[in-house]
């Protein structure tokens, strides 16, 4: 992952300084402790054709042998009109998360990818199954 510039403009888009915008809720997330267990992540679309689809995360929490949904991060500045153009976006962004673990990196790496990438979490949400 590469280290971010405290006067450079932030990933997040604000048009802030990093250091006057994301550096401390960033430092907060690297020394978080994260939740115990195993995790599975699932890239695909939310939203629908009415409203346009976003590109979505979900992340399972490996209960035995089974999964549970756990977590959704969706990009709300990214909406497209098709679900497959949201879906191979997100894997996109996803498989990048995933190499940084895969080279050394820890899972507070791997969830600031994302968040640069413009993830936010959703609070409330649903899994419909097509």
């Amino acid at each position: 992952m590469v280290k971010i510039g405290r006067n450079t403009p932030c990933p997040c888009g604000s048009g802030k300084k990093y250091k006057h915008c994301c550096e401390q809720k960033e430092s907060a997330i690297k020394e978080k402790q994260l939740p115990p267990g195993k995790f599975h992540y699932e890239s695909g679309s939310y939203g629908g054709a009415d409203r346009g689809f976003m590109p979505s995360i979900m992340g399972y929490k490996v209960e035995g042998y089974s999964l549970k949904e756990h977590l959704c991060l969706v990009n709300p500045d990214m909406i497209f009109e098709d679900e497959d153009t949201a879906s191979s976006m997100a894997e996109k962004h996803l498989s990048a998360a995933k190499a940084i673990v895969d080279n050394g990196g820890s899972p507070q790496n791997f969830a600031l990818s994302l968040r640069h990438e413009g993830y936010k979490g959703l609070s409330d949400f649903q899994v419909v199954s097509n």
